[in-house]
């Protein structure tokens, strides 16, 4: 995603509220980040405008449904590393890395 579009989208939903740090930096959590996906998913996808989408955010449900326990792991499930990898930085397992987060980042956009 291009940030002028979160930044908008930040201000349009209001469960959408990054860390911000030193230089205006944003942090999102998990959480925040699969609500991105589901915004995502419901303006380019499914063809809510953003009102439609609003109201349907506005449903607590839905929103926790979204950002449950079990939709974290699946999204943690789409960059399978175990404990070992992950405390290795051969070349391998960064270049494996820099793959599954370039992959990220087609997906977000």
């Amino acid at each position: 995603m291009k940030p002028h579009v979160l930044r908008y989208w930040e201000k349009e939903f209001s469960q959408l509220q990054p860390v911000t740090r030193r230089g205006n930096r944003r942090y999102y959590q998990q959480e925040e980040i699969l609500l991105i996906r589901k915004i995502r998913q419901l303006l380019y996808f499914e063809g809510f405008t953003i009102q439609g989408a609003k109201s349907k955010l506005s449903d607590r449900q839905f929103v926790k449904d979204t950002t449950s326990k079990i939709e974290i792991e699946k999204a943690q499930a789409e960059l399978p590393l175990s404990a070992e990898q992950q405390a290795k930085d051969t070349p391998e397992n960064l270049n494996n890395l820099k793959t599954q987060l370039k992959e990220v980042l087609e997906i977000l956009k």
